[in-house]
């Protein structure tokens, strides 16, 4: 039995809902239609004299394009894909150098950000694109180039938030190591790991002590998130407890005092960029943004590398918690823009506002709107997994193609969830093929039924629930879960409640409801208010569009 599920392999998945319906706009409207030339510019002329960050958007934006093209490969995007890539690479000097600082500057401001995200777009394309050996090259030159650049130096020394930005290309070190086999990148990966990733103090050691987030380091989360994703891929490599311990506890502590009811993080600032406590913080009326775009998209990451180290389908709740709240929510419609921080505050009418050019010279790019198509790619490359079994994460209106032995099988998904409380999951292979589904109970849904060719069983919520079947085209599944409106007492501030609707948060729009009913995943009315899902309200972007989720 084992042996057959284990050649369980995904081909493609298609997803017909929000999600899938939110990244071909994004695609279409935002990624197909960027200057890239103008992204390698900088690397051209290395003409970042600023210190600032122009050089992390040709590697945010490619990598996104990349992971889109994974999930519906086309052929537009992907020559768009092949020419940047090519043009990226010619700006490499002989000397192996890819940065956008001339090299009197090179090492200081965001300089190694930026090649970390350079080598992040040039690896994303080896994996997923084609094993080319002229990238592959092109990354081990640039990283023998850096390594030689700080020499006995160690990265945690350099660039911004105290070593946290330049030490986060640990995952793509790493990465390179387990591609290229050459020892000196491990070597240097476990140099950061070592050092902790910041040159204050080691927070891999105290995060492993349970140590909270918002006291490692100077708290600035996106940065920081990515170090210890580097650090998840380092375990994957070589599994050590201390390492596990820290991934971990990680998880757990900005889960439950970082994440807000709408699934981001980020406080403190104006942009909401901090760790800062903010779960017990979100009612504030004062103290800072909150939810930095950036940060919705790395703790999709993140979340994605606790579940593949668990498998527990509490993290997917998570992630789907982030994906139809705080990640669509932070889209406007036609996908041409995202806001940077999300609206703030929570507990009083609050507005979302477009992103806006980070620097005058160059384009209207802002980092999170780079990272907006790249949490989108994240969910649904993550709404399916398969290893021994099929896991379904996510259950929006789906076909998912994939292999088992030599049995060709397609699933199709069925039901408008997440605004309809039912699904029916249909089959259709070339032959009976057995293999194990793993349906992910939501904990939200207290008492779910699930109903297989007559049978019905009521299952665990929180977890996952296993059928191994010989699958045919005869298999039907429902799925009911247990939609109702919930209420929600703010963590911290028992004066405050909010309202969710299965894996919907709502708030109060201040449009009309006719307008509403018309726009909305998801509407309804209590207390005499008319409240909708998060992701929908607000959605004008402009002052008049308020939206609330706390009320007092």
């Amino acid at each position: 039995m084992n042996s057959e599920n284990k050649k369980l392999e995904i081909n493609q998945v298609r997803m017909n809902g929000p999600l899938g319906k939110a990244l071909t706009v994004s695609v279409s409207n935002r990624l197909k239609k960027i200057n890239y030339t103008e992204l390698v510019d900088p690397f051209r002329f290395r003409s970042e004299t600023d210190f600032k960050w122009r050089c992390e958007f040709w590697g945010k934006i490619v990598r996104s394009a990349i992971l889109a093209w994974k999930y519906a490969p086309d052929d537009e995007l992907l020559a768009i894909i092949k020419a940047t890539v090519k043009d990226i690479i010619s700006t490499q000097t002989p000397d192996g150098c890819i940065s956008s600082y001339p090299a009197d500057k090179q090492l200081g401001g965001w300089d190694v950000w930026g090649r970390k995200y350079v080598l992040a777009g040039l690896l994303r394309y080896y994996e997923v694109i084609e094993k080319s050996p002229e990238v592959l090259n092109a990354c081990c030159k640039m990283t023998d180039h850096l390594l030689s650049q700080i020499g006995n130096g160690n990265i945690v020394d350099m660039g911004e938030h105290f070593g946290l930005a330049s030490a986060s290309i640990l995952k793509y070190i790493v990465k390179l190591y387990k591609y290229s086999g050459n020892r000196k990148y491990l070597e240097s990966a476990e140099k950061i790991i070592a050092a902790g990733a910041t040159h204050l103090h080691n927070i891999f050691e105290d995060a492993a002590d349970d140590v909270l987030p918002a006291e490692l380091a100077n708290g600035k989360a996106y940065e920081m998130t990515s170090c210890f994703e580097g650090l998840a891929e380092y375990y994957n490599l070589f599994p050590e407890d201390k390492h596990l311990q820290a991934i971990l506890n990680y998880y757990k502590n900005v889960r439950d005092n970082e994440i807000y009811i709408t699934g981001t993080g980020g406080f403190k600032d104006f942009n909401g960029e901090f760790w800062y406590n903010g779960a017990w913080r979100q009612t504030w009326l004062h103290g800072g943004g909150m939810g930095e775009t950036c940060v919705t998209t790395t703790w999709l990451h993140y979340c994605q590398y606790i579940l593949e180290l668990t498998a527990d389908s509490a993290v997917a709740d998570e992630m789907e918690l982030s994906a139809y709240n705080a990640l669509l929510g932070a889209m406007k419609v036609d996908g041409t823009n995202w806001i940077h921080r999300n609206p703030t505050p929570l507990a009083a009418p609050a507005f979302k506002i477009a992103s806006k050019p980070q620097m005058d010279d160059f384009g209207d790019h802002d980092c999170c709107l780079a990272q907006g198509p790249e949490g989108l790619a994240t969910a649904v490359n993550s709404a399916f997994s398969a290893k021994d079994k099929l896991f379904v994460n996510f259950y929006e209106d789906a076909e998912i193609d994939f292999s088992v032995q030599n049995c060709n099988v397609s699933m199709t998904i069925s039901g408008n969830y997440p605004s309809q409380n039912s699904v029916k999951i249909k089959f259709a292979a070339d032959a009976k093929a057995y293999f194990t589904l793993a349906l992910r109970i939501p904990a939200w849904s207290e008492n779910t039924v699930v109903k297989l060719n007559g049978k019905t069983f009521t299952p665990e919520k929180g977890k996952y629930f296993e059928l191994a079947e010989k699958w045919s085209s005869e298999s039907e599944i429902e799925i009911i879960f247990d939609m109702k409106l919930q209420k929600i007492t703010a963590p911290g501030n028992a004066d405050f409640h909010a309202f969710k609707y299965g894996p919907f948060v709502l708030a109060h729009d201040s449009r009309d409801a006719e307008v509403l009913r018309s726009k909305s995943l998801f509407m309804t009315e209590t207390d005499g208010i008319n409240f909708c899902d998060y992701a929908t309200s607000g959605n004008d972007f402009s002052p008049e569009n308020t939206l609330q989720v706390w009320f007092e």
